[in-house]
């Protein structure tokens, strides 16, 4: 018999979380991808615009995200990624053009760790809509737990 771990708002090995989708190229403009995609970004930045006020370093590469961010308060990564398989999982045709152009398409999750166990859970219905569209799933995971600052 096969259980599917429940979903918990307060993930007790997290604390704090967020996932967002990504399309990146040196090539693209972000304003079509909208189009394409017929979604609003969170955030979008375009080749040639200064990284920041206070550098003359310019970007390098047009970037289009929907994100999370603000938006869930869950420490349950799988609401995050339910959000943004939502949205693009109709979407099978338009995502294979951005790949077939060879932009670079996936999503990241932003998971901190409370104790430095445990770990996000993935549901079964992630893996499968994520991976029929063909787009990868990346964690860039942080220690809150003072014991691994010093390490």
């Amino acid at each position: 018999m096969r259980i599917d771990t429940p979903y918990s708002t307060d993930y007790g090995t997290c604390s704090y979380t967020h996932a967002w989708l990504r399309i990146m190229s040196e090539e693209m403009d972000p304003n079509e991808i909208t189009k394409i995609l017929n979604l609003t970004p969170t955030q979008i930045q375009h080749a040639g615009e200064p990284r920041s006020a206070k550098s003359n370093k310019v970007r390098k590469t047009s970037g289009w995200w929907i994100s999370t961010e603000g938006l869930l308060d869950s420490l349950d990564a799988r609401h995050h990624l339910d959000w943004i398989l939502e949205r693009v999982s109709e979407k099978t045709e338009e995502i294979k053009l951005l790949q077939k152009r060879e932009y670079l398409v996936d999503v990241c999750v932003r998971w901190d760790s409370k104790s430095g166990h445990g770990g996000p859970t993935l549901s079964s219905k992630q893996l499968l809509g994520f991976g029929q569209l063909g787009i990868e799933i990346w964690f860039d995971i942080y220690f809150d737990d003072d014991e691994f600052e010093n390490a």
